[in-house]
């Protein structure tokens, strides 16, 4: 039997343990707001006695809460979000922008980025009585195929790295109007990527149409800005009102980080 390979420098140097706990907090994904060890277990691809150590290890962190047999993630677990978003002044920097052209344009804008083959929801505006609330809170995903903000983070991608999420992302049928062949969707990826804008139609959400434009390179990553309206919203023009009060928001923002 061959002896086996010599761990890299960068293995010896990650923590399995700490990876595992890690994992046991991300499988909490807001559809559940609890969960069982055998569903930690399921979720995690752990087994039962590494999920129980993980758990455990995790309410008396503070980050779980544990009753009779059911976890469920305590307010604690906000402490992080929270200090990125401090750190990097998006209460100062981020949300007024967001807020001013959102009242401009009568719709909410949402930040987002790339999270694996998902999109992360990083700030949103705050205007009251928008045409569409879906409900989305900062830290929340949206399918990255379906998505007007998605395809446009894929549109931004180098090809290879966008063609691989194209052909491995989770491709649900969310309504009758959402996109069921890959291909048809790395071609609505190729043609957002030479107008610069992406705007999607009752793909996620009968009804509600999507846009969304580059909007700046921080923290590692490519942010996006988009808006969700009906889909009456974008006929006599709308598309452009829209398209171009979201890149007066991209300019501003991207002054704000430059």
């Amino acid at each position: 039997m061959p002896a086996p390979s010599s761990p890299t420098v960068q293995n010896r140097d990650i923590s399995g343990s700490f990876a595992k706990g890690l994992a046991v907090l991300g499988c909490f994904d807001g559809h559940s707001p609890g969960l069982s060890l055998a569903d930690i277990a399921k979720r995690t691809g752990q087994d039962r006695a590494t999920a129980r150590r993980g758990a455990l290890t995790l309410v008396a962190e503070g980050l779980l809460r544990q009753e009779d047999r059911v976890f469920s993630l305590t307010p604690k677990i906000l402490t992080f979000a929270g200090g990125f978003l401090q750190a990097n002044r998006f209460g100062r920097l981020v949300q007024p922008v967001l807020n001013h052209h959102a009242r401009t344009l009568g719709s909410e804008i949402t930040l987002a980025t790339l999270d694996a083959d998902r999109v992360l929801l990083l700030a949103q505006s705050t205007i009251s009585d928008g045409p569409v609330s879906q409900g989305f809170t900062i830290g929340s995903h949206l399918p990255l195929l379906h998505t007007s903000l998605g395809r446009m983070l894929l549109a931004c991608l180098a090809g290879d790295a966008a063609q691989a999420l194209i052909a491995t992302a989770p491709l649900p049928q969310h309504t009758s109007r959402s996109l069921t062949r890959r291909e048809d969707i790395a071609d609505r990826v190729r043609q957002t990527g030479e107008s610069g804008v992406c705007i999607t139609s009752g793909e996620f959400e009968p009804g509600i149409s999507g846009i969304a434009v580059p909007a700046f390179d921080g923290f590692g990553q490519r942010m996006v800005l988009g808006s969700s309206v009906p889909g009456s919203a974008l006929e006599n023009g709308g598309d452009q009102r829209i398209t171009d009060q979201l890149n007066l928001a991209a300019a501003a923002l991207r002054a704000c980080f430059s």
